[in-house]
Order: structure tokens, then C-alpha cells, then sequence
């Protein structure tokens, strides 16, 4: 079927994508280094331990509250961590792009993102706004 075909190779053409390999860099980086990788796990921890509680309509006190602003000041006061959340948007805006385009060819409009374009409609996948 052409239309799978054409999807296999967008999937290849995304998979070698410097976006995607950037991200996969820093992403070893992160995790690579001790800090950093403690920084994230302690993180996804604390994420799921609040999360549970706010499902249960329960929400936060001010310690826990105090908890997660310093947990995010230290991830963001790490270059690994922050290269990571950079090269993860920039691959997220691609593929969002993607989507942008193929949405606009599905439905017959024509997309002011295409060929990497700038607009209001578009401003969130692109770089340059």
C-alpha cells in the first residue's frame, strides 16, 4: 500500500533526523552523568507520589509544594538536564510540524507551516518566532 510505504519512510527520515539524534545524545549524556540521572529519578518519584495524591483529590501542602519548586530549580541548574528538555522540544516542534502538515493536506486547507513558514496559525512548530 503506497500510503504505509510513504509512512515507513517519513518514520526512516525521522529516525535519522538531527533533531532525534540530538536528543538521543543528550539524553545518554543525562543519564550517563550520576547527578543528573539521581536529579531525574528522583524526580519521576516524586512526580508519581504527587500525582497519586491529586488523584485522590488531595492537594499538596506547602511543603510538598516547596519540594517540587527546589527538585525543578536543581534539574534546571543542571546543563545536562537542561540540554535534554531543549533537544526534546525541538524534536517535539518537528513533530509537530509534521503533524501540522499532514493535517492541512488531510483536510484539503492549505498550511501557512508548510516549508517551515511562520505564522499565528503555526508559530509552536516553528523556530523562528
Amino acid at each position: 500500500m503506497p500510503v504505509l510505504d510513504k509512512a515507513r519512510e517519513l518514520g526512516e527520515e525521522i529516525s535519522s533526523s538531527q533533531e532525534l539524534l540530538r536528543m538521543r545524545d543528550t539524553q545518554n549524556a543525562m543519564l550517563a552523568s550520576p547527578e543528573a540521572s539521581n536529579l531525574v529519578g528522583e524526580f519521576n518519584d516524586k512526580q508519581k507520589k504527587y500525582m497519586a495524591l491529586r488523584s485522590q483529590g488531595i492537594e499538596l501542602n506547602e511543603s510538598q509544594q516547596k519540594d517540587v519548586e527546589d527538585l525543578e530549580k536543581r534539574m534546571l541548574d543542571n546543563p545536562l538536564i537542561v540540554d535534554f528538555f531543549r533537544a526534546q522540544q525541538e524534536f517535539e516542534r518537528m513533530l509537530e510540524g509534521i503533524n501540522n502538515i499532514i493535517s492541512s493536506a488531510i483536510s484539503g486547507e492549505s498550511s501557512s507551516c508548510a516549508g517551515g513558514a511562520c505564522s499565528d496559525d503555526c508559530c509552536s512548530s516553528c523556530s523562528g518566532c
